[in-house]
């Protein structure tokens, strides 16, 4: 496993649940178990960060001030948590609108490294899709990660990987297809919490 110490987070279905073009603050919740592990691993340096399509937006669906309204619900879920995200970054735009933003296209990756200073060899990409490994892969991420929380499952099995019955697996790397597997995100984080405190003692 690579030294990580940059978590970059696809919002919807990873992050968050899976809600059908979300623009109902009221509706923002956190998956489950993700918090104890992202507490743990800002204590051990990481930074998380978001890069989420919002076509929503491009088709009419929500504007920016109903993204602007979900983002600030879930600022306020993870502060409760003990959490802040160092930074994010959405795409506006329909598929249609052929633009450099959007997933797997790697403008937000652009955006952010660029304001942050973020350095892909350190850097795992997590999301519940093809198009998220495929950003991750593009931008020259050490790691990508896909969870079997919100769309994660179907899209394993387009892709044709046998989904793990409960924790995180690791895969051969190859193009468009994931390093890691897992149940859900606090599944991986967890074992990024492994990782990072097993480097950490070696370093006291």
């Amino acid at each position: 496993m690579s030294r990580i110490e940059t978590i970059l987070l696809d919002r919807d279905g990873t992050l968050i649940e899976e809600r059908h073009y979300l623009r109902d603050p009221g509706l923002v919740a956190l998956i489950p178990g993700v918090a104890a592990p992202m507490r743990r691993l800002a204590e051990l340096g990481c930074r998380f960060f978001l890069a989420s399509n919002q076509s929503g937006i491009g088709r009419g669906l929500l504007t920016a001030d109903d993204y602007a309204a979900v983002h600030a619900r879930l600022e306020d879920l993870l502060r409760d948590e003990g959490i802040v995200l160092s930074g994010a970054a959405f795409c506006p735009h329909g598929p249609e609108e052929d633009c450099a933003c959007r997933k797997p296209r790697t403008g937000m990756w652009d955006d952010l490294s660029a304001r942050f200073g973020l350095r892909p060899e350190t850097t795992v990409m997590v999301g519940d899709k093809a198009a998220d490994i495929a950003f991750g892969q593009a931008a020259g991420c050490a790691e990508t990660a896909l969870v079997l929380t919100g769309h994660g499952r179907s899209e394993a099995a387009r892709l044709g990987i046998e989904p793990p019955a409960s924790g995180v697996s690791a895969r051969p790397r190859s193009p468009g297809r994931p390093d890691w597997i897992a149940a859900d995100l606090g599944s991986y984080l967890e074992l990024l919490v492994q990782n990072r405190g097993h480097v950490h003692a070696h370093r006291i």
